[in-house]
């Protein structure tokens, strides 16, 4: 029994260092936005009904890596060799469940709410542990993308492994339905629809290298690469998911506002390699995140010359920070 309590222990620290992860969510551009909506209406003493939809879709994403198995943090190779008897392997299965935090949200919901709402959110929780575990036996992988292919592919890898391109892919499927599925949709809300998606990936450019291990740092050094072509790949994986998902919608505003995120944020990437855990939302810092949504929004709203704006700003950022990769001297 004292091995098992020393494993529960062990488990439960884990699990609030875990959870400390999610704290990059506060810093996240969208996250600041929905955070203003929501302010904005307080002030001016509305309810912030128009910022249901968003939290709702932030809630759901974090679902994914919060209904993670509280003993997979545990390696099973360690697990196999501590002398534990059945019985405590059971024992040690049910109580790790409850160290869950859906499992906490469950049961508040289950008292402070009606019942059926907290059967349909853990019913929801167990179908997305499902759509995991389908989704690491289906994927595929990424295939190389020229002129870079092993670099954009690598970063492309990183890119999916957090869940601002996936925010960004429910923005833009849901703006594409109401565009095709709407006799008349209001044209100016497709610009906005597609800085919406750029805001959903906005803060990721700010952490292009933030993945790399420190052997991968070190690597970057060796290769016959140029630190601009090394910066370039990181944006060409960045602009390819932006391009596909505003596609849709409107490129020029959506690309506009992409470019000059990419411009914003190159220099807190190459500068310092801000903390990113995978299955995590990015997080940045304030100042370059209100450069990228207010510079990018006013730019992206002004048509194709404020697009040769962006590019120019985006070539003249590609430039300068690709002399400071891959980070010689620290």
């Amino acid at each position: 029994m004292t091995v098992l309590l020393a494993v529960l222990r062990a488990l439960s620290r884990a699990i609030r260092r875990d959870l400390g992860t999610f704290g990059s969510l506060t810093v996240n551009n969208f996250s600041l936005f929905v955070a203003l909506m929501i302010y904005g209406c307080a002030v001016s003493g509305v309810e912030p009904k128009s910022s249901y939809p968003f939290l709702l879709l932030l809630g759901f994403l974090l679902l994914f890596p919060l209904s993670s198995d509280p003993l997979a943090k545990i390696p099973p190779q360690r697990l196999a060799l501590w002398p534990l008897s059945a019985r405590q392997r059971f024992l040690l299965r049910a109580v790790s469940l409850l160290l869950s935090p859906v499992v906490w949200f469950t049961l508040f919901l289950l008292f402070k709410t009606a019942p059926p709402l907290a059967l349909f959110f853990l019913a929801l929780a167990v179908g997305v542990l499902a759509l995991l575990a389908f989704s690491r036996r289906v994927m595929p992988a990424v295939p190389p993308v020229p002129p870079l292919p092993g670099l954009v592919r690598k970063n492309l890898r990183q890119m999916l492994s957090v869940l601002d391109p996936y925010l960004a892919l429910v923005v833009s499927m849901g703006g594409a339905i109401y565009r095709f599925a709407t006799p008349k949709p209001d044209p100016m809300a497709l610009p906005i629809l597609a800085i919406l998606v750029g805001l959903a990936l906005s803060t990721y450019a700010q952490c292009l290298f933030s993945l790399d291990s420190a052997s991968g740092i070190t690597r970057y050094g060796l290769i016959p690469l140029r630190g601009w072509q090394i910066l370039l790949a990181k944006d060409a994986a960045f602009l390819g998911v932006l391009f596909l998902l505003i596609l849709p919608l409107d490129a020029v505003a959506g690309a506009t506002f992409g470019l000059t995120a990419l411009a914003s944020g190159h220099w807190p990437s190459v500068s310092s390699r801000l903390p990113l855990r995978r299955w995590r939302f990015a997080g940045g810092r304030l100042k370059f995140g209100v450069a990228q949504v207010l510079v990018g929004t006013v730019l992206a709203m002004g048509g194709p010359v404020c697009l040769g704006i962006a590019l120019a700003g985006y070539l003249y950022s590609l430039y300068l920070c690709g002399k400071r990769v891959p980070f010689y001297g620290r």
